[in-house]
């Protein structure tokens, strides 16, 4: 008889509930490469990027991966398809400044 395998059930770094209510607060970042991309990509601007990242659901969660830049630092990452268009996305809160860092904006 076959064994099943097991879905490794993976979370978030970062809770999207915060995620939001930074965005929200306008305690966000959009680095300048993020904010050419989504421009470049999907025609969006700054409102555009702050509005999909609000549709984020855990869902769309993809992987957490260490930050290869800043040591101690986790990024985010999400795959979805919001307002038909399917994006990939990295972020990461920095607590110091108390912001969320959006710094890639990419197609699928």
């Amino acid at each position: 008889m076959a064994r099943r395998k097991r879905k490794l059930i993976c979370r978030s770094h970062y809770s999207l509930t915060e995620v939001v209510q930074k965005i929200n607060d306008g305690r966000v970042l959009i680095k300048s490469n993020a904010a050419r991309d989504a421009f470049q990509l999907f025609g969006w601007g700054l409102s555009e990027i702050k509005d999909v990242y609000t549709k984020l659901q855990p869902r769309h969660f993809y992987k957490t991966d260490p930050s290869k830049a800043k040591p101690g630092v986790y990024l985010d990452f999400y795959k979805a398809t919001i307002n038909g268009e399917r994006i990939y996305t990295h972020f990461y809160i920095d607590y110091q400044s108390d912001l969320i860092v959006i710094n890639s904006f990419k197609e699928q």
